[in-house]
């Protein structure tokens, strides 16, 4: 649970958004669900545009950086870690890393979740290099991932890394859509599917 006012502020804008889209989040309703003052949201930020930016870098960016440290630290060979990865961004943590810290998405809907930002890219322009500094970083995880695999032998050595890496985002963010305009395609059947892809390719 969190005890930092701050965050607990985050918190309930965050979850106050999901629910109803954060335009029609009001500051007065962040007060009453949190049980502070508006004294007390005001003394942290200056405005409800502040609390939208300091929720994208707790939910987007710092979210990603735990769950991609953890991936680095794991043990776990190439192919399991992009399969990590796969349900990672749907809010499953199916190889048990080590990030307690990350946000659970499990406790949403990720339909919510990736709506969420989806209409916060489009509706609020101010915040977009937030969303282009996590593409950018998750592109480049994604590349140092390929070149430690074609370093340690887990694929072809004269695979071009630049265009694999390409490849995985790119498949990560269809994935994704799918995922949440197309809700009955069973997700372990779609992982294996971008998997066996991805193992054709790169042997």
């Amino acid at each position: 649970m969190k005890t930092d006012r701050k965050e607990i502020i985050t918190e309930v804008a965050f979850l106050l958004a999901l629910k109803n889209g954060f335009n029609n989040v009001s500051i007065k309703e962040i007060q009453e669900t949190s049980g502070f003052s508006a004294g007390s949201i005001y003394y942290y930020f200056e405005d409800k545009n502040e609390i939208l930016l300091h929720m994208l870098n707790v939910y987007l960016l710092e979210n990603f950086y735990k769950y991609r440290d953890a991936i680095k630290d794991s043990k776990i060979p190439f192919f399991e870690k992009i399969e990590s990865i796969f349900y990672y961004l749907l809010g499953f943590n199916q190889k048990e890393l080590s990030s307690p810290d990350t946000l659970n998405m499990s406790k949403c809907d990720n339909r919510d979740f990736f709506g969420l930002f989806s209409s916060i890219f489009h509706q609020h322009p101010e915040t977009r290099p937030i969303f282009y500094k996590l593409h950018t970083e998750s592109y480049d995880f994604y590349r140092e991932l390929v070149q430690e695999a074609v370093k340690n032998n887990e694929i072809k050595y004269d695979m071009d890394v630049e265009s694999l890496a390409i490849f995985i985002h790119t498949i990560f963010k269809g994935y994704i859509d799918l995922c949440l305009f197309h809700p009955d395609l069973q997700i372990e059947e779609l992982i294996d599917s971008n998997l066996k892809m991805i193992k054709e390719m790169t042997n």
